[in-house]
């Protein structure tokens, strides 16, 4: 009774999955897309964190420099207002006061 179920069910897989060395590596690969450690599918997830990572550091990257260049600009206007509203000047500098009418 038993050999007659297991042959109907050996009977109704494909012919190429009854070849032992096929059905291995179909579990093989199985086992490795979707239980292993270090799986096919955690591989891309963190491939993709990585690539995101990426790019938010570079975007990181870029902030730094444009504040860093407003930063300059700052320091340079803070001087430009300071001679300009207090009549500051520099060593060796002579300012001219023009009032208009």
């Amino acid at each position: 009774m038993f050999r007659k179920k297991w042959d109907k069910i050996w009977g109704s897989i494909p012919l190429p999955l009854r070849n032992k060395y096929i059905l291995v590596v179909l579990v093989f690969g199985i086992w490795m897309i979707f239980f292993d450690k270090q799986s096919v599918i955690k591989h891309y997830k963190l491939q993709k964190q990585l690539s995101n990572m990426h790019n938010e550091m570079d975007y990181y990257r870029e902030e730094i420099d444009r504040i860093e260049m407003e930063r300059a600009e700052m320091e340079e206007d803070i001087e430009r207002y300071v001679r300009e509203r207090y009549f500051m000047s520099k060593e060796n500098e002579d300012v001219f006061v023009i009032k208009r009418k």
